[in-house]
C-alpha cells in the first residue's frame, strides 16, 4: 500500500511504496531540539521505495557514534521531514507526523530512553535502549 505525506505548507511531498523496515522513537537531545518536544518518531524505509517531490534544506551533524546524520527540512515552513545516517546509506527515516495517515505506526524500539524527559511517557511494552 502506498503511503503519502507532506510538509506543513505542501512544498515538499513524498510517496512510499513499501512497509517500513523499522519504526523507532528517539529521545536524544538532538531529536528533542529539532522537534521542540520530548522525542521524534520515525519510520525507516529503503530509499529506493521513496519518491520525494520538492527541495529540502539539509543540516548535517555527527552522531555520538561518529557517523554523519543528515536531517531534511522544508525550506519554506521548516517542517522536519527526513533523516539519513552514513551508517545505513540505503535507508531513510521519515517523520511519522508528516504522513497523511499514520495509524499503522507503532515503534519497535525506544532509543535514548536515558535522555527521555519524565513527562514524556512511553508504552512499557516497547523495547528500550538507554542510548542508541
Amino acid at each position: 500500500m502506498t503511503k503519502t505525506g507532506q510538509c506543513h505548507c505542501g512544498a515538499v511531498s513524498f510517496e512510499v511504496s513499501s512497509d517500513p523496515v523499522r519504526m523507532a522513537q528517539c529521545h536524544c537531545e538532538a531529536c528533542r531540539r529539532v522537534t521542540g518536544t520530548g522525542h521524534i518518531v520515525q519510520a525507516f524505509f529503503r530509499k529506493e521505495d521513496i519518491k520525494i517531490s520538492g527541495e529540502t534544506t539539509v543540516h548535517k551533524s555527527l552522531s555520538d557514534a561518529g557517523t554523519t546524520r543528515k536531517r531534511h527540512f522544508c525550506p519554506i515552513c521548516g517542517s522536519r521531514l527526513f533523516a539519513e545516517n552514513s551508517k545505513t546509506p540505503g535507508a531513510m527515516g521519515i517523520a511519522v507526523g508528516a504522513f497523511d495517515e499514520s495509524e499503522w505506526f507503532k515503534p519497535d524500539v525506544i532509543l535514548y530512553n536515558s535522555q527521555r524527559p519524565g513527562w514524556d511517557k512511553v508504552d512499557d511494552t516497547i523495547e528500550k535502549h538507554e542510548l542508541m
